[in-house]
């Protein structure tokens, strides 16, 4: 193997380091009775995307606004929430 095999794989990594990351978001469902998020088998409904606000408009299509709601948080690089 010669240095030019591994050219294409450098060039990826260096150019995913150069670029900045599309930003991502997570978005939430809240029930406003209670104001924590939905649950499904006791586990958040939280769905990470890069376009929140057509996922808040997926997320309440056929809900009734009277009784939820959605948060939406940017995360960082790891993808913590800031």
């Amino acid at each position: 193997m010669t240095v030019l095999n591994h050219l294409s794989a450098f060039a990826e990594h260096a150019l995913r380091a150069a670029m900045p990351a599309a930003p991502r978001y997570a978005v939430s469902l809240i029930d406003r009775r209670t104001g924590k998020p939905h649950r499904i088998s006791d586990i958040p409904l939280r769905l990470i995307t890069g376009a929140p606000f057509e996922t808040t408009c997926e997320l309440m299509r056929h809900r009734d606004p009277s009784r939820w709601d959605t948060a939406i948080h940017r995360l960082d690089r790891k993808g913590a929430i800031r």
